[in-house]
């Protein structure tokens, strides 16, 4: 079975579709497979679950998936204890942390212990960033610097980024909405899917968190998008929604669908965070940071056409920040 035909398949079945006919065991693991790539797994063990009984499962293939899962959920056991350790070393401080994706967008999924984890993000606002570094190393967290100006730790396996930039967009302050409200993290998410897409790549678990945020947005939608265009993300996400609403939701409304078709391409091609390139396989299998890089700053400049039309305002800045951080 091809990668995009699998895709296909994978999101139909995360839709809730059931496929024209009960799937062999190498569909099935090539499934799995393409899950692990996007980090969906968890979703495609709940659509398994759903299937009627003339639609059978291989043990083979459910011992797969149960033991995918299991590692998920031991997983974010784990991320759990530890983004509550840190949050509340930073609060005892006096300092008033925001948790990005992760656990916040964990909350919406119907099964949160589902949602593949990564690194636990939080947000310190400038003015306490020295502060919440000075706390994490006075209980024995070392943090270490990053390109970006953020700070890197880990504890018990888990790496945490402190992180001074709410959101990944170089706009006016004044034209931001206060980090703390559903506006902020509708406009967070967004962008930060886009500046991926631009760059090494995307994931389905990232744009099926921006899409359970944005159907469980509680206020007004034509205020919203106008917050996006005033952000530079108008353009940008009608291309996101439309691929939400084409690939995951067909309840989410669109007001200027267009051709995902490039988006498409995007999450096919490279999975969570473009980690999946083929030539990223081989490059990651030599340890050279050179190498690593270079391969980045060449996928930012293969997409400068897609980022031209979808991040015109973003351009300078991410290569900016490419060259002169990373390289």
């Amino acid at each position: 079975m091809n990668p995009d035909s699998t895709l296909s398949l994978l999101l139909q079945l995360l839709r809730g579709e059931l496929p024209p006919g009960p799937l062999d065991e190498s569909t099935w693991l090539s499934l799995i497979q393409v899950a692990g790539r996007q980090t969906v797994v968890g979703g495609l063990y709940q659509a398994a679950e759903r299937f009627p009984e003339d639609f059978p499962v291989s043990e083979r293939v459910l011992f797969t998936l149960l033991t995918e899962v299991n590692k998920i959920v031991n997983r974010n056991l784990k991320l759990g204890e530890v983004e509550r350790e840190v949050l509340g070393i930073l609060r005892s401080g006096g300092l008033e942390p925001v948790v990005m994706k992760g656990s916040t967008c964990a909350a919406r999924y119907p099964s949160p212990e589902l949602r593949t984890g990564g690194d636990i993000d939080i947000y310190i606002r400038e003015a306490d960033f020295p502060r919440a570094v000075e706390l994490l190393k006075t209980s024995g967290i070392a943090c270490s610097p990053k390109p970006d100006g953020s700070m890197d730790a880990t504890l018990r396996g888990c790496e945490v980024e402190l992180h001074r930039r709410y959101f990944d967009l170089h706009v006016r302050e004044a034209l931001l909405p206060p980090v703390g409200t559903p506006e902020a993290e509708l406009v967070m998410l967004s962008a930060h899917i886009r500046k991926h897409a631009c760059g090494v790549g995307v994931g389905l678990r990232q744009i099926i968190d921006f899409a359970l945020a944005y159907k469980a947005y509680p206020g007004d939608y034509k205020e919203l998008h106008e917050l996006f265009r005033r952000c530079g993300l108008s353009r940008w996400n009608a291309l996101l929604l439309s691929f939400v609403k084409q690939y995951i939701d067909p309840a989410v409304a669109v007001t200027e669908p267009v051709d995902p078709g490039p988006l498409y391409r995007i999450v096919e091609s490279g999975g969570n965070f473009g980690h999946f390139h083929s030539k990223r396989l081989e490059t990651l299998y030599d340890k050279s940071p050179l190498k690593r890089k270079f391969h980045t700053a060449k996928k930012f400049l293969e997409r400068l056409p897609f980022s031209f039309r979808y991040a015109p305002r973003e351009i300078f800045p991410l290569l900016s920040q490419l060259f002169c951080g990373n390289l």
